[in-house]
């Protein structure tokens, strides 16, 4: 799934839109909790600010839970009662049928404070399966991991390995935020903190759907983004047959969506790129784009090169 957004930072406000907000609970009347980190590499810096509507004080006792069960009647119900029986509050969830009038499968959030560990949720589940139990006859499986909310309040997304460093003074503002008029207001003593950021500045939004958070982050004053989509054949090389071309022209990737179409023959390639360090204008990148895909060997072709206003 593509979750991710643009906008720009005005009177300390994000506008997060409807496609983006949605998914992630993050819509007008949501209370949001925030935490803000920054990142060094290389004498430069930039901020992420981490949004989600579970608050830090019990974000540690939540838990992904997976439920595999038949596509009928009911079948959600007994779910929602074998976890209410235990005192587990459902939080997010998504559920879809895999295979119609067959299975389903409901992923979802769930609070644990007031039942314990999830091994023994586990325990339970798997030990009425053998007994055979109508309480969930028609739930098939059960899988369940601690989420990774608690990671993304507390260690950013860099990993322990990389060159570029988390300072360990992040900042969490532990008084809730209200969204308004679908508008985040930043908070003030993060604004007191952020260096080199102005009125009008761009951000990007990503939506982590395994956390159920959003990630907003600061672009360079200059950022220029394109959308660059191609239809491209499904095999090995194919991507970086693209890429490497782009970075040839010193056009930097935000962000790469792939679908195939027909397996083992076309698919396509969607990019946000920034290309404001780049030798080419737009109608001289697509123009360059054109004449190396010419060359290529295979179903390549190019189907947006455009501006993204913002």
């Amino acid at each position: 799934m593509r979750l991710w957004d643009f906008g720009r930072l005005h009177n300390s406000k994000v506008k997060i839109s409807d496609r983006i907000g949605k998914p992630l609970g993050l819509v007008d009347g949501s209370q949001v909790f925030s935490t803000m980190f920054r990142y060094d590499y290389n004498g430069r810096h930039s901020y992420e600010i981490v949004l989600s509507t579970f608050g830090p004080e019990n974000y540690r006792q939540i838990c992904s839970a997976t439920f595999y069960m038949l596509d009928v009647p009911g079948a959600c119900a007994q779910i929602a009662k074998y976890l209410g029986e235990r005192n587990i509050d459902i939080l997010n969830s998504v559920s879809l049928s895999m295979i119609s009038n067959v299975c389903m499968m409901w992923k979802m959030l769930i609070d644990l404070s007031y039942f314990g560990d999830p091994n023994t949720l586990k325990e339970e589940f798997d030990r009425l399966k053998r007994d055979q139990a109508p309480a969930i006859e028609k739930v098939e499986a059960m899988e369940i991991e601690p989420s990774h909310i608690s990671d993304r309040y507390t260690k950013g997304v860099v990993a322990p390995s990389a060159v570029g460093r988390t300072r360990t003074t992040r900042k969490m503002h532990r008084t809730p935020s209200i969204i308004k008029n679908g508008e985040f207001e930043i908070p003030s003593d993060y604004i007191s903190i952020i260096e080199g950021i102005g009125e009008g500045q761009m951000v990007m939004m990503v939506g982590d759907t395994d956390s159920w958070v959003l990630s907003i982050t600061f672009l360079n004053p200059n950022t220029q983004l394109m959308e660059i989509d191609f239809t491209i054949p499904d095999r090995p090389g194919a991507i970086y047959e693209v890429t490497s071309a782009l970075s040839k022209h010193n056009i930097n990737l935000i962000s790469v969506y792939t679908k195939v179409l027909v397996y083992y023959d076309t698919m396509t390639l969607e990019l946000v790129a920034d290309v404001s360090n780049s030798d080419l204008d737009a109608d001289g990148l697509r123009t360059r784009l054109n004449e190396i895909l010419a060359g290529l060997r295979g179903k390549y072709s190019l189907s947006a090169c455009k501006p993204i206003d913002v």
